[in-house]
């Protein structure tokens, strides 16, 4: 096999789709200009090894996608390799002569002329149910016509001669012993990767960016980042509930040199519909909020604390090998075609090693963490340990639990105009307008949802009024939304299609996906 490289300036930087036809050598692959090409590899990531020699998809922490040949004795054909972390996946479609791999769902639909089934209500629950773990999640989607969409995970993608596509399992990593071996295995890790980011062999060389907050997750980030080199630093400072939880003081005492400080809802004012980004994976916007960020972000490892309150929880009642974290609704995978068109590498360092979670969970809960332990259910001994050790006052940080981000998942229409810009509005309630009629929702389904959601609404209700209230917690398998929230999810991919629609396809000709779908 031979592949074959089209760079495409029309389309993000980091996106890309591979074409594999049955009967020929070559591997035709459409990507954006920061994709790195190489003769037997192609990546946009980093990983804990030598650059030159493409060994992402034996990594054990590898961030990104890619894909490269192999050419051995017992195997010969493809690997496409997912990120060592489940916030983002790779997707495929065959057909009877074709398969189209690719690290965008815009991207692939368009490449392979298929279309969402928008009478299908289940794909924002089917898109998180990796919420249930590696082994466990919807590993296919309907599209119209019969068509299949698949979903990797965690895992290498190989692809023979015959374009059949088997999945295998990534590297197994060791138990961690202890706090020392735990951080030393991190840090030895992060060092070896930043070393590939900015190896001299690359179009692009990474630097360094972390998000930082007055918590517990993004401040331990942030101190690793600092020891790597890091001297940048991103928080909010804006609208309220950001004011108390801004991590500029933290960022001081760690040693940057810069941190930049904007407001959470900056994304209001943008005219380029950056909303529709953050739904076209089929999680409805978590992240939107770090769009703020895209300057800082561009051509850095971005540090983010993403599932640090579940896998260095002390009191957590589900530590587990699979990834799979229980009593959630939201996944956490929104930000992928913005991270493709602004050009970061996504570096969520709680999750290094998660895969042994449970022996992360027992040195949480050790004696020699004990004086790093303080009590409550809002307790994590080893990101307070990181930042104690390193100078942060035990007062400066995780004095009340925050966070950052929110989702539309709950909204009606008048709350979804409320957090979302006028353009971005506008262009929703067009898309609403023609394609409502397609997706007529039954009293059944609302019936479903309201049941499901019923403590969500009430908490709302009573925090309106100053009551406090612990709603139920929702997990994925919650009915979703059929409300115009259902729609989000086509309406993102839709705008994003129109992203991908300009590619030009050299020799690969325009009845490349004729034939009948497996």
């Amino acid at each position: 096999m031979k592949l074959v490289y089209h760079s495409q300036r029309s389309i993000p930087r980091l996106a890309w789709c591979a074409v594999l036809r049955k009967g020929s050598p070559e591997v035709h692959v459409y990507h954006g200009t920061s994709v790195e090409v190489q003769e037997a590899f192609f990546v946009e990531g980093a990983w804990d090894g030598d650059f030159t020699r493409g060994l992402f998809d034996q990594s054990s922490f590898f961030l990104g996608t890619g894909g490269k040949l192999l050419r051995g004795a017992d195997q010969r054909g493809v690997v496409f390799a997912t990120p060592s972390h489940t916030l983002e996946r790779l997707w495929s479609i065959s057909s009877e002569d074709c398969l189209f791999v690719s690290n965008s769902l815009p991207f692939i639909l368009s490449m392979s002329r298929s279309s969402l089934d928008i009478t299908y209500l289940y794909y924002e629950r089917d898109l998180n149910s990796i919420l249930k773990g590696i082994n466990s999640y919807v590993r296919t989607l309907p599209l119209l016509g019969k068509r299949e969409l698949r979903v990797h995970y965690y895992c290498n993608v190989f692809v023979d001669s015959t374009l059949a596509l088997t999945e295998f399992a990534k590297p197994r990593i060791e138990p961690f012993r202890d706090y020392e071996h735990y951080l030393d295995a991190m840090i030895s890790t992060l060092r070896r990767l930043v070393k590939n980011a900015q190896a001299p062999q690359r179009k692009v060389r990474y630097g360094l960016c972390s998000t930082i907050s007055r918590g517990y997750d993004a401040p331990a980030c942030a101190a690793i980042a600092r020891e790597l080199g890091c001297d940048l630093a991103v928080s909010f400072n804006h609208p309220e509930k950001y004011i108390q939880d801004c991590g500029v003081d933290i960022a001081s005492r760690l040693g940057y040199a810069k941190v930049v400080t904007k407001s959470a809802v900056e994304y209001l004012q943008n005219e380029s519909l950056i909303e529709a980004e953050f739904m076209a994976s089929g999680e409805l916007g978590t992240l939107i909020v770090f769009s703020a960020f895209e300057r800082e972000f561009r051509d850095n490892i971005v540090f983010m604390g993403i599932r640090g309150d579940r896998v260095w929880g002390k009191n957590e009642r589900h530590p587990n090998h699979e990834l799979r974290f229980e009593n959630q609704v939201f996944s956490s995978t929104s930000a992928t075609e913005n991270r493709l068109r602004v050009g970061y590498i996504m570096l969520p360092m709680a999750l290094f090693g998660a895969t042994q979670w449970p022996s992360i969970h027992r040195i949480s809960n050790s004696p020699e963490m004990a004086p790093f332990s303080i009590g409550g259910d809002y307790d994590r001994p080893i990101p307070r340990r990181i930042l104690e050790s390193r100078g942060v006052e035990r007062s400066m940080f995780a004095q009340r639990k925050t966070g950052a981000g929110f989702n539309f998942r709950w909204d009606n229409l008048r709350r979804i105009q409320r957090r979302m810009s006028p353009a971005s509005f506008a262009s929703f309630m067009r898309f609403l307008k023609d394609h409502k009629h397609e997706g007529q929702r039954t009293f059944r389904q609302w019936a479903e949802f309201l049941w499901d959601a019923r403590t969500q609404y009430v908490a709302y209700a009573f925090s309106k009024v100053g009551i406090p209230y612990k709603a139920k917690t929702v997990t994925a398998d919650a009915y979703p939304n059929p409300g115009a929230a259902s729609y989000l999810f086509h309406w993102g991919v839709h705008e994003m299609m129109k992203r991908y629609s300009d590619v030009e396809l050299g020799d690969i000709t325009s009845d490349l996906c004729e034939g009948e779908v497996r």
